[in-house]
């Protein structure tokens, strides 16, 4: 059995090359990676995802994670996903720099980072084995 051990820091530069086959080989199609910059966004979003679970490894700052509960004024831009402008009976959580933060499918969650500069890498797996989207 062989693993992979990865620094913050290696990961973002992974997700900022696209280079996500060094870190998942072939099965590339069911993880995909994005670094996220939330620099005090005036408006809130929460978001649910029927099939793909999150982990955050937070780069930068802090922010307050909000999960479960429910979605406010829900909507569906695309099959499985489904945003809201907040969250409604969710648990906070305040997250910084070096937490890695797990969301599983079908979660409800939420930043709130409108106080301060927030970057985290999310790493997103399709747990049905979906095609990623493009």
């Amino acid at each position: 059995m062989s693993f992979k051990l990865f620094t913050a820091n290696e990961l973002c530069k992974l997700a900022a090359d696209h280079e996500f086959s060094k870190l998942f080989r072939s099965d590339s199609e069911r993880f995909w990676m994005n670094l996220v910059t939330k620099d005090h966004p005036p408006d809130l979003v929460s978001e649910m995802h029927d099939t793909e679970a999150d982990i955050y490894v937070v780069v930068e700052g802090e922010a307050d994670l909000y999960l479960g509960g429910a979605l406010v004024e829900p909507s569906s831009p695309q099959i499985g996903q489904h945003v809201g402008a907040n969250l409604e009976g969710a648990a906070c959580h305040h997250v910084k720099h070096g937490d890695v933060i797990i969301i599983p499918a079908g979660i409800p969650h939420m930043v709130d980072a409108r106080h301060s500069r927030f970057v985290y890498l999310v790493i997103k797996e399709d747990v049905a084995g979906h095609w990623r989207p493009g």
